[in-house]
């Protein structure tokens, strides 16, 4: 039996935050069955399933952006593109589009041997740092590889200010950002109370204790609305939309 993925084109991840001038955030991920998405270290697992794997494509598609930390360039040196055919999508699709790469990288250490850096790479990455960092050599080395840039102020934890964040991907017409993590950004995702739509991937298998978990608060996690199950071949999605409530 074929894998239906309507409800991917049929759930909407465009803008929906016009007044507060920031893009529709979807996190989304791959976990084992006992909450891991990484092995020891870091070590990057194939998680997902083909027809998972076809699903998460579709999501890059249908999105603006796609952000991960500077943790998942270091281990996976991902390209973070859309790897579909036209057999893929609903008549009518149109051209495949790639996402623009957003990597969170505090201390500007992304290396400029990535594979976002080749010159076959569609989209060059826009990379998030911060101005205690800031390493001209560095920057100018990067850009002069296609790369673009940005300094912006800490939060109170140490990490990339997501509202600055917001703020500039919405003046540069960045309507929608699909965040895949790792683990840091996944947990500082989830603790912003600013992700709209989250899709969460689980795999039938178990990875162990020496596992990276998805999760690192989970007091800080969210409730969830609107739940749905989707059969991905061996895999199972749940689409939610996150409901924050103040917790005493």
């Amino acid at each position: 039996m074929a894998t239906n993925y309507d409800f991917l084109f049929e759930t909407s991840f465009e803008q929906s935050n016009k007044d507060a001038k920031r893009p529709h955030v979807t996190l989304t991920y791959a976990q084992s069955l006992d909450g891991k998405i990484a092995g020891r270290h870091g070590q990057q697992l194939i998680l997902s399933g083909a027809q998972s794997m076809t699903a998460t494509h579709i999501l890059r598609l249908r999105h603006d952006a796609i952000l991960v930390g500077i943790g998942t360039v270091l281990n996976d040196d991902p390209r973070l593109t859309v790897r579909l055919t036209s057999d893929d999508l609903p008549k009518g699709s149109g051209p495949i589009r790639h996402p623009q790469p957003i990597i969170l990288d505090s201390k500007l250490r992304f290396p400029l041997t990535a594979k976002l850096l080749l010159p076959t790479s569609p989209t060059k990455p826009w990379i998030f740092t911060s101005p205690i960092h800031s390493d001209s050599q560095k920057k100018a080395n990067l850009e002069a590889l296609g790369a673009k840039v940005f300094f912006l102020d800490l939060d109170l934890s140490g990490h990339i200010s997501l509202e600055g964040l917001f703020s500039t991907l919405w003046e540069n017409n960045m309507r929608s950002v699909m965040v895949e993590g790792g683990a840091s950004v996944i947990s500082s995702f989830l603790k912003s109370g600013l992700v709209d739509s989250f899709l969460l991937t689980i795999a039938p298998v178990f990875v162990g204790k020496d596992g990276v978990s998805a999760v690192e608060d989970v007091e800080a996690a969210p409730e969830f609305d609107d739940i749905s199950y989707h059969p991905l071949g061996r895999d199972t999605m749940m689409v939610a939309k996150p409901r924050y409530i103040a917790r005493s």
